[in-house]
């Protein structure tokens, strides 16, 4: 059920907003997160490294030569995320290369940008949004006019497809932090809307079977399946003959209601950005560092 890119001529767009952008968004988010774990092993290290990277510097138009230092706790404070494990996602970081230690705090070095895993997962997030984009043309969505005065810069597109990664976290309340069990209720809540109905729950939703979305996301069955035992036990989930289902009271709660919009939100001042920085929007198949990601097939 693949979606089909933008054709060549498009028709009046509508609002930046809605059930059409909230799938898409949570479909960014599926495959951003699934790319972090293929590339550096584990959900939390990634995340790790695109919030020092957002925070130091180097993934931008005009990139900061010495880096900008920031400290474990701001890092913890930022992603809501334990101090123990974010120092230890931290030091693993400094052990691959990809952060040093100085007396302000963290850094990034500057070359940390040519490491090949953290290459392979920029460009993946970036491509990632350039598809994204693609869809919301294709969906007759309105995007912001881009600067023509400027050229484009990848790395620009890089920092910003970081913040889409990170802002489906904070943008989602509550106090459990456990990034696998966010990431598994991502996948299922976006397999549920893209093959089945809508977020808005007027349709039938799809269940999905859980081996497809560790398969998905590239977890390991057994860690997939003790995190989705814990969100159906917590009622997060809910299990049918035919697999797994976000409930409808919890799609239609004041809390995912105020996830969405917070995303959605967030999504249209990245945009903006993403236009300030000279990104073909009108044109985006001309951003791609690589190529068009293929969707995850859960067939």
């Amino acid at each position: 059920m693949a979606f089909d890119p933008a054709q060549p001529q498009h028709q009046e767009s509508g609002p930046l907003a809605g059930p059409r952008l909230d799938m898409l968004l949570l479909e960014y988010g599926v495959c951003a997160m699934s790319a972090a774990i293929a590339h550096f092993g584990t959900l939390s290290r990634a995340i790790l490294f695109a919030a020092a990277a957002r925070a130091c510097g180097p993934f931008e138009a005009a990139p900061v030569r010495a880096g900008r230092p920031v400290s474990v706790n701001a890092l913890a404070a930022s992603l809501r995320r334990p101090f123990e494990t974010t120092r230890r996602n931290a030091n693993a970081l400094i052990a691959m290369g990809l952060l040093v230690r100085s007396d302000g705090g963290l850094q990034m070095p500057t070359q940390a940008i040519t490491d090949p895993r953290a290459a392979a997962f920029s460009d993946a997030c970036h491509d990632l949004l350039v598809r994204l984009i693609e869809d919301v043309r294709a969906s007759n969505l309105a995007l912001p006019a881009p600067r023509t005065d400027i050229a484009y810069d990848p790395r620009a597109g890089v920092g910003i497809a970081f913040d889409l990664l990170l802002a489906g976290f904070e943008c989602r309340d509550g106090d459990d932090r456990n990034l696998i069990r966010i990431a598994l209720l991502t996948a299922i809540e976006w397999a549920n809307a893209r093959f089945g109905g809508r977020l808005d729950g007027t349709r039938q939703l799809a269940p999905v079977k859980p081996s497809m979305i560790a398969r998905t996301l590239g977890l390991p069955y057994a860690t997939a399946a003790r995190n989705l035992d814990q969100l159906v036990r917590d009622g997060a989930l809910e299990r049918s003959p035919d697999g797994l289902i976000v409930p409808r009271d919890q799609l239609s709660s004041v809390a995912a209601t105020d996830a969405r919009l917070a995303l959605g939100n967030r999504a249209r001042q990245l945009l903006g950005r993403l236009a300030q920085a000279g990104f073909p929007l009108h044109q985006p198949a001309l951003g791609y560092i690589r190529a068009r990601p293929p969707l995850p097939a859960l067939g």
